[in-house]
């Protein structure tokens, strides 16, 4: 066969063993560079598998996840693995998908039998605020995501529990909703600086729209961080290079994908296997874009 130059045929072979070596993506947003990362670590790792990944991006739209996965599961792939921004994105997955073992992200659906890599989400929006009331902040506010987002629920109740936990009043008039993105975070923040009693510091719950937060200050002729705090979440790639850098909550965005390929390895080999969760640690990455307050509003 070697003489001859044999190749395999791939689709007699994959319905010999009625696998296909594919995967599937579903991101909720690939142009957000939390998404980006976790789709370039998946194709990495899928690949040191011989697994070839087909990407799909909903835009957040639930009817366009729903076709995306219906489609995947048409194609045959043996796994999908889901990164979605729906509070019970699997209320949606049709019925055809069969035995197609699906794999959550960054989210989990209490009530489902799948596979789970997370994070504690509540623990990290504790760390974060936690860090701004030890610099000695009280006016702390919180730029938040969709009611829909489930993982944004959580980060806010953890911002919630550390001012509490720390004797410090909760103003619900300090928590605004964005929209995971840099426009979203401008708009918010330009509400909570221009308030009579503004916020000293601000949580935003991704780092897209802290760096919104950011060039708002700089509108409002404040400085990062004698005249605001600002921490971000994810720890994406550009967060390093702001100015001042960001302080933020670091996700493990690789090690969250390389979790979702072995439990995908692991359901292909073990298919009755029982369902898990897998949560990972946060840490915060204290940069400049933090320090003490030095300048009192007036």
């Amino acid at each position: 066969m070697e003489c001859l130059d044999y190749q395999p045929n791939r689709i007699a072979r994959s319905l010999r063993k009625k696998q296909t070596s594919s995967l599937g993506l579903v991101v909720a947003d690939i142009t957000n560079p939390f998404y980006t990362e976790i789709a370039w670590s998946v194709e990495y790792l899928s690949y040191l598998r011989k697994y070839t990944m087909m990407l799909c991006s909903s835009d957040g739209d639930p009817e366009k996840e729903q076709f995306y996965i219906h489609q995947l599961s048409q194609w045959q792939v043996d796994g999908i693995i889901l990164v979605s921004s729906s509070i019970m994105p699997l209320q949606l997955v049709p019925t055809s998908t069969g035995n197609i073992p699906i794999i959550l992200i960054d989210h989990d659906c209490p009530g489902y039998d799948f596979d789970t890599v997370i994070i504690d989400d509540y623990y990290a929006g504790k760390i974060a605020t936690e860090h701004l009331v030890q610099l000695g902040h009280k006016r702390i506010a919180c730029i938040t995501g969709s009611k829909d987002i489930i993982p944004s629920h959580k980060r806010e109740f953890g911002y919630e529990a550390a001012l509490r936990e720390n004797g410090l009043e909760f103003d619900p008039a300090l928590v605004v909703r964005g929209d995971f993105n840099i426009i979203s975070g401008l708009n918010c923040a330009n509400r909570l600086l221009e308030m009579k009693n503004r916020p000293t510091a601000i949580f935003a719950c991704n780092d897209l729209m802290a760096m919104g937060v950011m060039q708002s200050a700089f509108k409002h002729g404040l400085r990062i961080p004698e005249d605001l705090s600002v921490v971000g979440f994810d720890d994406i790639y550009w967060s390093k290079y702001t100015t001042p850098p960001l302080t933020t909550v670091k996700l493990p965005i690789h090690q969250m994908a390389e979790e979702a390929i072995n439990c995908f390895i692991d359901r292909m080999e073990n298919p009755a296997k029982a369902c898990r969760t897998v949560t990972l640690e946060v840490q915060l990455e204290k940069r400049g874009s933090t320090g003490p307050l030095k300048k009192i509003n007036p």
